[in-house]
């Protein structure tokens, strides 16, 4: 069957490591499927995505990773919820090791981005933004916070906070933050006690609030 030998093909070649000058033609091939009508298209090229940067993280140029991070950030807000949520686990992945700056400034950018979105829901005031794009900035979120499961960095109390705000948001927004907050619980129940003094009480209470068990977070 010629689609079954495609798809094993497609899985091997991801460990591949390819070298100057197939390398440009293979990442500009590659990142033309992120426009490919089809749903699952775009979403095998995520998984790929995932593999092939990281086995080539030390040959890639800087241009060439925001590329590919530029790419997964867009189907943040795909049409297709499965692909909103798997660009955000690649992106949360990546954030662990491809590059620094790349992952401080989508923190950044993505947290400024939220911050507006919650504002301007809080007025009461329409927003324009589509539920897909207040999903991705939502699942933007997600990724920063579980790009650090065990660590609690000096941004994560803020970067969770503001998520666990979005937890009156419709379906699918709401169950992105219940999610996200309850594994968030989950990798930091064993040190809680300690890394809680990192919140502030009302960043506690926010938490409290989105919680199913409030007496962790007390």
């Amino acid at each position: 069957d010629l689609s079954l030998l495609a798809k094993s093909a497609f899985e091997l070649l991801k460990w591949r490591i390819l070298q100057r000058p197939f390398l440009e033609t293979a990442i500009m091939t590659i990142l033309s499927s992120a426009n490919d009508p089809n749903w699952r298209t775009r979403s095998a090229l995520l998984s790929y995505l995932r593999t092939f940067t990281y086995r080539h993280t030390f040959i890639l140029s800087s241009s060439e990773k925001s590329q590919i991070w530029q790419t997964i950030e867009k189907l943040l807000v795909d049409s297709q919820v499965e692909v909103r949520e798997h660009a955000a686990g690649v992106l949360a992945s990546l954030m662990k090791g491809i590059d620094k700056d790349l992952s401080k400034d989508f923190r950044d950018r993505s947290y400024a981005q939220a911050q507006r979105i919650l504002h301007t829901r809080q007025r009461g005031a329409k927003s324009g933004h589509s539920v897909a794009t207040i999903h991705g900035a939502v699942l933007a979120l997600t990724a920063s916070v579980l790009s650090v499961p065990y660590d609690m960095p000096s941004w994560l109390p803020s970067h969770v906070t503001l998520l666990a705000r979005f937890i009156r948001e419709p379906s699918p927004i709401k169950s992105t933050v219940t999610k996200a907050v309850a594994e968030f619980k989950r990798t930091h129940a064993d040190t809680w006690s300690i890394q809680k003094e990192a919140f502030t009480e009302d960043e506690l209470e926010v938490l409290r609030d989105t919680s199913s068990s409030s007496s962790y977070f007390a």
